[in-house]
């Protein structure tokens, strides 16, 4: 079934299965009430359970969503469907519990686990009871989509290939056509004939004249039409529908977060970094006193660092080494620990004895707080390269991880730091940042950055 029937399809599932959830919780206290099953002391009145009755016809759909019980394909064995059941029952019982907990709500844990094992039961009969009905010609009538393949057989015989069993699930091919041969007219005959209710348009290798009387005569008729544009197949960039120049366009993003996750996470920055600025203010002076005090030369190191799609920014530090530094580096090269284009060697002879506390701690990226405040920087991002070492990628793919704005931690610091002497680890760690970003992954990150830098783990 296409994305949109489907969500709408498991809305109203997870809906009734609720509701079953709450008549088990109905029965669990009648049984517990009179004493049916054992003697117990009393109960509280119903309407103290009115918010058991909440949580769990809340939790469970929710649970059993992320079992993959609504998206099983009809085809599913019934022992599979059992297990889904069941492990649902188990973290929705654990579910329950450990927000009781947390929220000091006590009830009778014999209607909680009653509830749950009886809407489990009850959830369960009704997948078998909704499978069997999905299988009488009525309801094949009713919820079974009508397609139309239209586009070259190749193409149409690949996209049909690729469908995975869930998604074949209540589609009815009921006819297939080839503009580059039809005519436009036999189409719209198509149509009427098998009663189409959705069109499958395969553009890919067709003329723009072939496929716009398509696309009219579908949305002169009202069919709904599915268009895949065969470009860009790739599990990575996630598209969306936008519009540009006031003709719908299919974009490709990098990091298909929501707009506003994007703001919150900007906003976050902007707040984190100026209330730490102030915050860690005396830090600042004190360490740039010991700085100076230590060895010759400004408090303060700016670097040419690659942010943004590769734009150079100046990144700050607090100078952890003597003052000509740069000069010997190339002198260096050779005691190179890390594979790639990135250099890092253990027992810098120019890390200073200062230096050398403030790298293990991190203490030296601080000044970064203002290139996050600037905007050049995240809080949580990618580790910014300095653009001679970016200019030395051998793969374009790594270029991938400037993507994001770079950031003061990220996985990398919080998985070992300088332990990590292979690029492509790094670079791995990364793009996972990336594909499964979120604002509850960066406050992970953000908490467990703070025991791996006061513990100077991985940290030189």
């Amino acid at each position: 079934m296409l994305t949109h029937h489907r969500r709408a399809r498991i809305r109203l599932l997870q809906a009734l299965d609720a509701c079953l959830f709450g008549v088990a919780l109905l029965a669990s206290y009648g049984l517990r009430a009179e004493n049916l099953l054992w003697n117990r002391p009393a109960l509280e009145p119903f309407t103290n359970y009115l918010v058991l009755a909440a949580l769990v016809m809340l939790l469970a759909p929710a649970v059993l969503a992320a079992q993959g019980f609504y998206t099983l394909p009809r085809l599913t064995p019934w022992l599979a469907m059992i297990g889904a059941v069941a492990r649902a029952c188990v973290f929705t019982v654990l579910g329950v519990i450990l927000v009781l907990f947390l929220l000091r709500l006590q009830f009778a844990r014999s209607v909680v686990i009653l509830t749950v094992a009886f809407g489990s039961l009850l959830v369960y009969g009704r997948a078998r009871l909704t499978r069997w009905l999905d299988g009488t010609r009525r309801a094949q009538e009713r919820l079974f989509r009508r397609l139309a393949w239209v586009g070259l057989p190749a193409e149409v015989a690949r996209l049909r290939d690729s469908l995975a069993a869930d998604e074949r699930d209540f589609l009815q091919t009921v006819a297939e056509f080839d503009p580059s041969r039809g005519a436009a007219a036999d189409f719209v005959t198509l149509l009427h004939e098998h009663s189409v209710n959705v069109v499958v348009l395969c553009p890919s290798g067709l003329a723009a004249a072939a496929v716009q009387p398509v696309l009219a005569a579908c949305e002169r008729e009202g069919v709904e039409t599915v268009v895949n544009p065969g470009i860009f197949h790739t599990p990575v960039f996630r598209p969306e529908l936008d519009r540009f120049g006031g003709e719908p366009v299919i974009c490709y993003r990098p990091q298909p977060a929501p707009a506003w996750q994007l703001a919150a996470k900007r906003l976050f920055d902007w707040v984190g970094a100026a209330l730490l600025l102030v915050l860690l203010l005396p830090l600042f002076v004190l360490l740039a006193l010991v700085i100076r005090l230590g060895s010759p030369g400004p408090a303060l190191f700016r670097q040419r660092r690659c942010g943004l799609n590769g734009r150079p920014f100046d990144m700050l530090k607090f100078r952890s080494m003597v003052r000509d530094a740069e000069e010997h580096k190339a002198g260096l090269e050779a005691r190179n620990e890390m594979s790639g284009p990135v250099f890092k060697v253990s027992d810098d002879p120019r890390v200073t004895r200062v230096g050398r506390f403030l790298r293990r701690h991190a203490l030296d990226e601080l000044p970064q707080l203002w290139n996050v405040l600037r905007g050049e920087m995240s809080l949580v991002g990618p580790r910014p390269l300095p653009v001679e070492e970016v200019h030395r990628f051998q793969d374009d793919a790594h270029r991938r991880r400037l993507s994001v704005p770079p950031g003061l931690t990220c996985l990398w610091q919080v998985r070992g730091r300088n332990e990590i002497d292979d690029f492509d680890d790094w670079v791995r760690l990364d793009l996972e940042y990336i594909d499964n970003w979120s604002l509850w992954l960066d406050a992970k990150i953000l908490v467990a950055t703070v025991p791996a830098v006061l513990l100077g783990r991985g940290g030189r």
